[in-house]
Parts: C-alpha cells; sequence; structure tokens
C-alpha cells in the first residue's frame, strides 16, 4: 500500500478474515442443517422418526432460520467489499461475531439429535466441533469485538451529544449553530420512525416492524449515552447489549433484503409459487424478540449482582 497507509492495509486485512469467517461459518451450519435432517428423518425412536418430536423440530427450525440469516448476513457484507465502500469495519465485525456464535449453537444442535452417535469419528460432528470453538477467538475474540461494535457504532451520536453539552455550558455563534444543527437531527430521528423498502407486499408488515425497532434502538441508545456519559467507555455490559441488538437489527435487515430479492427473482421468472420463506419469517420473529429482551436489559438488569459476585469471588478462592 502507499506511503502512511500501513494501518489501513491490515485493517483491511482484518475485515477480509472476518468476511471469510462468516462464508466458512455459514457452510458449516448448511452441512450440519442436512445432517441434522437426515439423522432426523431416518432414526427412530419409540416407533417415530426422531423429526416427528417437537423438541427435535424446534432444533431443525432454529438451524434453518440460522443459517439463512447467516447466508444472508455473508452475503450483503461481502458485497460492500465488492462495492468499494470505504469503511465496512462495523458490518464485518458484526457478521463475525454472529456467525461464530450462531455456528456454535447449530452445531450443538445437531450434536444433540444424533446423539452419542455424534461423538463417533466416521461422522465430521466431533471433528467440527472441535474446530468450531477456535472461531470465537481468531481475529479478534467475540468480546472484544462486541465491545468494538458498540463503541464504534456510538462514536457518533456520543460526539454531537457532547458538542451540545459543551455548548450549553460554554456557548459561542459558531457552536451554538452546530449544536443546533445536531440538536435537530437527534430530533428528528427521534420522532420519526425510518421507512424500511421492500418490494415484496407480503414482507410490508415485516418491514415495519423492523423500521420500529431501529427506531426504539435509537432511542435507547440515545439515553444511554445521556445517562452514562463517558463512563459507558467502560461499561462492557451495557455495551454487549447495545452490540447485541445492533447485530440482529443488522441481520433482520440482511434476511429482509434477501427474501425481497428472492420473491421478486421467482416472479420475474414466472414461479407459480413463491420460494419457501418459513425459516426467514422465524428468524425474524426471533430476533425482533432477541432486541426486545437486550433493550429492556438496558434499564432491567441484575448487573450490579452480577459484578459483586464476580468481584466476591475473584477475590478469594473457591474451596
Amino acid at each position: 500500500g502507499p506511503m502512511g497507509k500501513g494501518l489501513k492495509v491490515a485493517l483491511t486485512v482484518l475485515d477480509f478474515g472476518r468476511t471469510t469467517f462468516g462464508a466458512c461459518c455459514t457452510g458449516a451450519a448448511k452441512t450440519c442443517l442436512r445432517l441434522a435432517i437426515d439423522h432426523a428423518n431416518t432414526r427412530k425412536q419409540f416407533n417415530k422418526t426422531l423429526g416427528e418430536f417437537d423438541l427435535v423440530k424446534k432444533k431443525i427450525a432454529r438451524m434453518a432460520a440460522d443459517a439463512y440469516a447467516m447466508e444472508a448476513m455473508t452475503t450483503i457484507t461481502a458485497s460492500l467489499i465488492d462495492r468499494g465502500l470505504e469503511d465496512y469495519m462495523i458490518e464485518t465485525a458484526m457478521l463475525k461475531v454472529f456467525t461464530t456464535e450462531r455456528l456454535w449453537e447449530v452445531i450443538n444442535d445437531a450434536f444433540q439429535i444424533y446423539g452419542g452417535s455424534a461423538y463417533f469419528v466416521d461422522l465430521p460432528l466431533e471433528r467440527m466441533l472441535r474446530d468450531a470453538r477456535i472461531n470465537q477467538i481468531g481475529e479478534g475474540s467475540n468480546e472484544v469485538l462486541t465491545s468494538f461494535v458498540a463503541l464504534v457504532g456510538m462514536r457518533g451520536p456520543g460526539m454531537e451529544f457532547k458538542e451540545i453539552y459543551d455548548t450549553m455550558m460554554k456557548p459561542s455563534r459558531g457552536q451554538i449553530s452546530r449544536a443546533w444543527t445536531a440538536g435537530m437531527n437527534r430530533l428528528g430521528a427521534a420522532i420519526r420512525v425510518p421507512d424500511v423498502p421492500v418490494k415484496s407486499e407480503q414482507l410490508r408488515a415485516h418491514a415495519r416492524q423492523l423500521g420500529r425497532w431501529i427506531w426504539r434502538f435509537n432511542f435507547a441508545v440515545n439515553r444511554a449515552l445521556i445517562a452514562y456519559r463517558e463512563p459507558i467507555l467502560d461499561m462492557q455490559l451495557v455495551q454487549e447489549r447495545i452490540a447485541g441488538a445492533a447485530m440482529d437489527l443488522f441481520a433482520s435487515t440482511c434476511v429482509l433484503s434477501r427474501q425481497d430479492a428472492e420473491i421478486q427473482f421467482a416472479r420475474r421468472n414466472g414461479d407459480s409459487a413463491p420460494p419457501d420463506q418459513s425459516a426467514a419469517d422465524l428468524f425474524l420473529r426471533q430476533s425482533f424478540r432477541r432486541v426486545r429482551h437486550f433493550l429492556s436489559g438496558l434499564t432491567d438488569n441484575d448487573d450490579k449482582s452480577l459484578l459483586a459476585t464476580a468481584k466476591s469471588y475473584l477475590a478469594k478462592r473457591p474451596s
């Protein structure tokens, strides 16, 4: 690269690496789903195939929904790089955290469906389980990237709030103008639910719901910044909830985009039946529920008790 741009080259390499994590984890998740479906359809217990039991169905459905979302996120994130965008650090970080954690859950579900036979080396699951664990550590541990997503994402609104606060303390003509503009931008975002455009009529309800959750997320982040100000830089439990909500909103956006593209593609090709959207629909429903959980956790949590317990046990060796 050019002189003085070495750090940018290094960070770009990390972005590429995190994107390949998304692709590798997606492929592994789809393999686990295929293996789990095959076993659930052939293995019998109590005169039923495993796939006839609701708790197994739950695992299959969850695996399918997560695999669909992982592929959608990987495709969208890779397209940002292909289109030559300047900055996609947050997106690649979210992709890496989301897909590596989802793969761990997918493999665990597949392992459970197979039972003890999953330990046999003639099946790939025991090796996949061991190999998948490093994914949450490589190219930046998921804990570090979770804080990175939250802090970098909050940097813009945080600087705007700081400028407004500084102006209130020591006003000047130029600062008042900038602070007024920033305040109006914040106010506009606070009162206006963003529109999420889709071409497919059957996706309008999900699109409206996504817009509402984006609005609630914006409100919750602003409230957290006002409440905690600079100490939020060290409040990793708050950061985890904000990043978790952001990742699910990004994943939901990617899923909705993929759904819309698939439906429109089928329509252009004259397909009488639209593609199966059950996995995407399930993911969106569960994702919105997780966002609600993350945002409610900003005010309703056990953080003080959790940190006090950790402090107590870190100060002594358990017997």
